[in-house]
């Protein structure tokens, strides 16, 4: 994940709020939406001509239109972000807020990337792993990649451990590698 403390003040901003009106799953649903709005009318957001409050009635509408009641907490956060200038940061925004959520429940998100679905024994084995060295009950994040033939790619509190066969391929051939330029 890029890192940007702007994105994460954002974030942390906006959690805030949900925190203090006990509604972060709703909150992160309005981000969620927001941001495949902002993606898809990507070209209005981002011109400068418009003004911002011009783009949070276009947010209100197309939320409207889907029948979603919104906090008017989250448009007042949206009308900023746009006055700021900020808006490019909405997926960084997503990705930080969910991350803030999980931490919020005394929790560690872990991004786990696997070469296959894994079964029970797997995800406890994984989970057990996690909570020795975060102390916390880890949140997954799977992505499947066929790619990596075996194993997994954990990443967890800035730590990123490569446990696949392709990773091992890898540094068998730049020691190999290495050890051939030494001769």
């Amino acid at each position: 994940m890029k890192y940007s403390p702007v994105a994460g003040r954002y974030a942390r901003a906006l959690l805030n709020v949900a925190i203090s009106k006990g509604k972060e799953e709703e909150f992160l649903e309005y981000l969620k939406n927001s941001l495949e709005i902002y993606k898809k009318m990507m070209g209005f957001f981002n011109d400068p001509t418009i003004l911002p409050d011009r783009k949070v009635e276009i947010m209100r509408e197309v939320f409207e239109s889907f029948e979603m009641e919104v906090e008017e907490a989250f448009f007042n956060f949206l009308e900023i972000l746009f006055e700021k200038k900020r808006q490019k940061f909405l997926p960084l925004i997503v990705e930080y807020f969910q991350d803030m959520k999980i931490e919020s429940e005394r929790k560690v998100p872990v991004n786990l990337v696997v070469a296959h679905p894994l079964d029970e024994e797997e995800k406890d084995l994984l989970r057990r792993f996690v909570k020795k060295y975060s102390l916390l009950d880890p949140v997954f994040t799977t992505t499947i990649d066929p790619d990596l033939i075996a194993g997994a790619v954990i990443e967890f509190e800035g730590y990123t451990m490569d446990l696949t066969v392709k990773g091992r391929l890898k540094r068998i051939a730049r020691d190999v590698f290495e050890r051939g330029e030494r001769t």
